[in-house]
């Protein structure tokens, strides 16, 4: 049998959505961010439901393309630089490139000639992340010579918040930098009809930061992004299930796992979960969490394996072979969050569910 599963709840899904789009108010564009397979969610499954969204993020042509294919129309931007080499591509399926460098631009502008078509772009704009993105002095500089290529269209200008859940100060400073450098381009009559910089905890947390357009991807999925209460109320898109592959029991002063990192001080019953590193489960949960069988915790102990998770079992006598394990999500009114794996394991919320993969079937729920 399919033991491991991630249930996916669109309904969920599409709620959040409006209730993201109800907080940032009807005259600021929704995107929904779907890079990284829509982080771990699938994207070609849940791209086709997300008809309430004015468009798509994403992080490279391939994913750009995957939504064109699934027949999709509306915009698409690469949030990220390009390679040369996508130029073709992103003509052909009309999807929308980041420039942050003269070059791009030029090279752009020469395909569109080539193909006489005119070429929608987004300008990024570093105001603090470090990554990609003119320097705002640099922009100023070559602004004029972009404004001049042919066969380009200057839609959109944005940047991205480094510490947005956790940084208020540097949030503002690099929204001023941003607001300062649409002013110096307004007074040289330099306009663009999309601009853009907040993202997931830049809407919830900062929502001054909205300005034309949000870039809404782990808040769209129902995980809070930072370690504190939302200002709205989002439900979990994701859970993660498997079930009890093997029950038994073990003596006192037994080694479980390898490398002996636990060792019963008691008889115990345990179970064997057929789930484990491979699949995505995090190994610093190893002796260091829980999952829920029957309602009720089931302490991970020794080392996670790379196919099996070990729990104890022996405040569940009557746990059996077959049932339910919950890793994520609600059972019999206990919850684990994503949030809390991720606490437990040290890391942010995103690495949790980008890296479940592989061998785990998901499970769509839709009306």
């Amino acid at each position: 049998m399919e033991a491991n599963i991630i249930e996916i709840d669109i309904n969920n899904l599409r709620r959040n959505i409006e209730v993201l789009k109800g907080y940032i108010g009807p005259y600021v564009k929704f995107m929904a961010v779907v890079k990284a397979d829509a982080y771990g969610h699938g994207l070609k499954e849940i791209a086709p439901y997300l008809d309430n969204v004015d468009g798509f993020g994403v992080a490279n042509i391939e994913e750009g393309i995957i939504l064109r294919e699934l027949g999709i129309k509306k915009p698409i931007l690469i949030m990220g630089d390009i390679f040369p080499a996508d130029i073709k591509d992103i003509i052909h399926f009309n999807i929308t490139p980041s420039v942050s460098n003269l070059e791009t631009a030029r090279l752009i502008s020469k395909e569109g000639i080539k193909e006489d078509r005119e070429i929608a772009i987004h300008i990024k704009v570093d105001t603090g992340m470090g990554r990609f993105g003119f320097l705002p002095e640099e922009l100023l500089k070559v602004i004029d010579e972009i404004l001049s290529l042919e066969n380009l269209k200057l839609e959109g200008i944005f940047s991205h918040f480094s510490t947005a859940g956790t940084d208020k100060e540097y949030v503002d400073l690099q929204f001023r930098r941003f607001l300062e450098l649409m002013s110096m381009l307004e007074r040289r009559k330099i306009f663009f009809s999309i601009r853009h910089i907040a993202n997931s905890p830049a809407v919830l947390y900062h929502p001054y930061t909205t300005m034309d357009m949000v870039r809404v991807g782990i808040a769209m999925y129902g995980i809070n992004p930072v370690d504190t209460d939302t200002p709205v109320e989002l439900l979990p898109v994701m859970s993660l299930k498997s079930r009890l592959l093997s029950v038994r029991e073990i003596p006192n002063n037994w080694s479980v796992g390898y490398e002996r990192t636990f060792i019963s001080e008691k008889p115990m019953k345990i179970g064997i979960v057929p789930i484990g590193y491979g699949d995505g489960i995090p190994f610093q949960l190893s002796n260091n969490g829980y999952l829920l069988v029957r309602g009720k915790k089931a302490p991970i102990i020794g080392r996670i394996c790379m196919d099996y998770t070990i729990v104890d079992l022996s405040s569940i006598p009557e746990a059996k072979v077959e049932d339910e394990v919950v890793l994520i999500g609600t059972q019999e009114g206990k919850t684990i969050s994503v949030e809390e794996v991720a606490k437990r394991c040290g890391v942010i919320p995103y690495t949790i569910i980008t890296n479940l993969k592989g061998r785990i079937k998901r499970k769509y729920i839709s009306n």
